[in-house]
C-alpha cells in the first residue's frame, strides 16, 4: 500500500538522519575544543549552504512573498537551536544534551492534547531530566539550560518546517535557511574572532561536519516531514538519543553512569511514546 511504502521510507530516512547528524554532532564537539562553538557552526553552516547552492543554484531564488516570513522564522529557530545545541555539548556528553533536546518534540506531540496517558509520558520526561539535573549528573546547571533551550527551539523548528515544505520543496527552504543562518552567525563570528591555528584541520573537520549535520539530514529532514505529520516524525526520531550517546562514546570517549543512561532512557521513552498516541489512527 502507498500509505505503508510512504511509512517505511520516512523510517528509513530517520535512521539515516539520526546515524549521520549525531556523527557530525560527535565531530563537532570535538572541533569546538580548539575553534569554539560560533567557529564551528558557522563553518558547518555556511559550507553547507554553498554545496546546497552549488548543487542547484535556482535553490537561491527569493521566495514568494506569502513564504518569506515563515522561512525567516524556521531561519532563526534553526540558527538559536543550533548555537544553543553546539554551547550544551561543550559543557555536557552529547547524549545527554540530545536527550533534553528531545523536550521539543515531545512538546510537539502533546501541544492541545487532554488525554491523560500524555500526562504520564510528561512525567517520565520530567523525570529523566530531574535525574539528568540531579547531583549523580556530569550535567551543570548552564549544560542542562542550554540543552532546554535548543530543545524550545526544536520544537519551533518542527512546526515551522512542516509550514514552509507545505508551500515550497524541501531543497530551496535547506538552502535559503543555512545561507540565512551563515548571514546572521558572520558578525558574530567577526566579534568572536577566527581561531587560525590547525587551519587546514579545521576546515576538513567543518566540512566534514557541515555535510553530517546540515546539508545532507536537513534536507532528509524536510522530505520525512513532507511525508509525515510532525508528531510521527517524533516518535520515528526517538532513536536519536541512544545513537548520540553512541557516538559520543565511540568518538569522544563519553561514558554514561546508570543513572544517565535510565534518564536517557526515560526521556526517548516519553518522546516515542506521546508521538506515538498523538498520530491518527486509522482502520
Amino acid at each position: 500500500m502507498p500509505g505503508r511504502r510512504t511509512a517505511r521510507s520516512a523510517a528509513l530516512l530517520v535512521v539515516v538522519i539520526a546515524v549521520s547528524m549525531q556523527t557530525g554532532s560527535a565531530l563537532a564537539g570535538r572541533l569546538i575544543e580548539t575553534a569554539g562553538v560560533v567557529e564551528t557552526l558557522w563553518l558547518r553552516t555556511a559550507v553547507a549552504a554553498a554545496i546546497l547552492a552549488a548543487l542547484r543554484p535556482r535553490s537561491l531564488r527569493v521566495p514568494a512573498a506569502g513564504d518569506r516570513l515563515p522561512l525567516a522564522a524556521l531561519t532563526l529557530a534553526l540558527l538559536l537551536m543550533n548555537l544553543s545545541f553546539y554551547a550544551a555539548i561543550s559543557r555536557a556528553p552529547l547524549g545527554i544534551v540530545v536527550a533534553v533536546e528531545f523536550i521539543g518534540p515531545l512538546a510537539v506531540a502533546v501541544i492541545g492534547s487532554r488525554r491523560p496517558l500524555d500526562f504520564l509520558w510528561i512525567g517520565l520526561a520530567g523525570l529523566g531530566v530531574f535525574l539528568l539535573a540531579g547531583p549523580t549528573s556530569s550535567v551543570n546547571a548552564l549544560g542542562l539550560a542550554l540543552a532546554l533551550c535548543a530543545a524550545a527551539c526544536w520544537a519551533a523548528f518542527l512546526l515551522l518546517a512542516k509550514r514552509a515544505v507545505t508551500t515550497m520543496d524541501p531543497l530551496p527552504v535547506t538552502t535559503l535557511m543555512l545561507v540565512g543562518s551563515a548571514a546572521l552567525l558572520t558578525p558574530l563570528l567577526l566579534v568572536t574572532g577566527v581561531e587560525t591555528a590547525h587551519l587546514g584541520t579545521t576546515l576538513a573537520l567543518g566540512a566534514a561536519i557541515a555535510v553530517l549535520s546540515s546539508a545532507f539530514p536537513y534536507f532528509l529532514e524536510l522530505i520525512a516531514l513532507s511525508r509525515v505529520r510532525a508528531a510521527t516524525y517524533g516518535v520515528l526520531l526517538s532513536i536519536e538519543p541512544a545513537v548520540a550517546a553512541l557516538a559520543g562514546l565511540l568518538i569522544l570517549g563519553q561514558r554514561l553512569t546508570l543513572v544517565e543512561s535510565a534518564a536517557i532512557a526515560a526521556v526517548m521513552v516519553a518522546a516515542a511514546g506521546a508521538s506515538w498516541e498523538s498520530a491518527p489512527r486509522g482502520p
